[in-house]
């Protein structure tokens, strides 16, 4: 029998986030902090063994779900053989991933066959101008194609997250709406956060949970969908004629004290949470190949968690340092 991880707040932990990988092949504005950038070097990456040995030692100590993120996952050599082996992991339930869709077109069968059911796809604009802007040149017409084709290859549910941005796509919320309801996928609204290219993140640009919901509700009739074991922190609703979307509110209303989710990234770190820089190098002693070792540095990154983040205070923006692409997501 595995045991319960908790941390200090009586919070147990299920579910594993996993970054294999800081490279991407978009540069989104609002991650990419400049064209500076430099990407991690090969030899501080984990391999797939190592991070399989993480994964292993995280379902004896109770996660039962594991979470593939990047940077972008796909552009990581072998990515479905990955897929596959944490698959088979004794306890791990549920394997999932997030992509940014542009190879789904080429990988969508490969993820079904390893095993993968539910994907997300970022994706934060319709339209192709917009989109082009944000993503640093590519194109909405592959990522659209990339959707339909993994639908096809019986992929299900497939969740697209848009993060709503105050100026930029908040006149796109309905439709996203209906490109929700019309094939048949949920989309996610997330509040924008104060992550990777903080110095284009400000207050103003965020609009609320309860905003969205509001302009949502003079087009759809929404039914709330009570939530699951394993649905996340969106507040579901489902659609009048098909789909559904989700509100995710880290800035007006956290949902901490429900935090079940921790990070391993690309480079070693376990970080406790998304929201806070505190992390804890675990990379060499994963390479060591100790299981209590790694097991007693998982307990205490558990103890170096806060109660709960502090987006609200403006200045806090200062502090992640880490881009998206080398914290997971």
């Amino acid at each position: 029998m595995s045991e319960e991880l908790k941390d200090k707040f009586g919070r147990s932990y299920k579910y594993l986030r996993i970054s294999v990988t800081d490279r991407c092949n978009f540069k989104c504005k609002y991650c990419i902090p400049n064209d500076d950038f430099r990407y991690l070097s090969h030899n501080k990456i984990l391999s797939y063994e190592e991070m399989l040995l993480a994964a292993d030692v995280f379902a004896q100590l109770g996660v039962n779900k594991v979470r593939i993120t990047g940077g972008e996952p796909l552009v990581r050599k072998n990515i479905s053989f990955f897929l596959k082996k944490v698959k088979d992991i004794p306890g791990i339930r549920e394997v999932t991933l997030t992509t940014n869709g542009s190879l789904l077109h080429k990988f969508a069968k490969d993820i079904h066959e390893a095993g993968i059911n539910r994907i997300n796809v970022s994706l934060d604009s319709l339209r192709e101008d917009r989109y082009s802007f944000i993503t640093g040149g590519f194109d909405l017409k592959t990522i659209i194609n990339g959707i339909n084709i993994a639908k096809k290859e019986g992929i299900k549910p497939i969740k697209v997250n848009t993060v709503v941005i105050r100026g930029f796509n908040d006149d796109e919320i309905i439709d996203f709406c209906d490109f929700a309801a019309n094939n048949d996928i949920v989309v996610r609204f997330i509040e924008f956060m104060p992550i990777g290219n903080s110095a284009g993140w400000h207050k103003d640009n965020i609009v609320t949970g309860k905003e969205i919901i509001d302009i949502i509700s003079k087009k759809y009739s929404l039914e709330k969908v009570e939530r699951k074991e394993m649905d996340g922190p969106a507040k579901n609703f489902k659609l009048a004629g098909g789909g559904m979307v989700g509100v995710i509110t880290p800035i007006s209303q956290h949902f901490c004290s429900e935090c079940d989710k921790i990070r391993l990234t690309a480079d070693g770190k376990i970080r406790p949470c998304l929201l806070s820089d505190d992390e804890i190098d675990v990379r060499e002693i994963i390479r060591s190949g100790s299981t209590e070792d790694i097991k007693n540095k998982i307990r205490e990154s558990l103890n170096i968690k806060q109660e709960e983040h502090h987006l609200s205070n403006r200045s806090c923006r200062e502090l992640y340092k880490r881009t998206m692409s080398r914290i997971g997501g």
